[in-house]
């Protein structure tokens, strides 16, 4: 058994990192190799190929905060938000303008 665990161990690690390499999206993979030149790295160089491809991929989600974030992080990150803000807030202008041209209309005829 103390003899099948490394290779059980080091066959799971290599299809792990196979797997996520592949369906890492091109525009995510690291800077350097291309995605097709880690994959055969990860199968010609089986136990490192994988544990580099790990360390790598990782070390980009640890620089940016420790996770793959694909939208803002912010509410004032967000561009749809920013608008619909800047909506709202045009929308109360003119809806005041409005009732101090009603009042001021009132006020004339009175």
């Amino acid at each position: 058994m103390a003899r099948v665990l490394p290779i059980v161990l080091g066959v799971a690690l290599i299809v792990f990192a196979l797997i996520d390499c592949i369906r890492t999206p091109r525009h995510a993979v690291p800077p350097g190799p291309p995605k097709e030149v880690w994959v055969l790295l990860i199968i010609a160089v089986p136990v490192i190929g994988a544990i580099a491809w790990l360390i790598v991929s990782r070390s980009k989600g640890i620089a940016s905060g420790g996770a793959r974030r694909t939208g803002p992080v912010a509410p004032d990150d967000d561009p749809e938000f920013l608008a619909d803000l800047d909506w709202q807030a045009r929308k109360a202008y003119h809806e005041r303008m409005k009732a101090e041209r009603e009042a001021q209309g009132d006020d004339a005829e009175g």
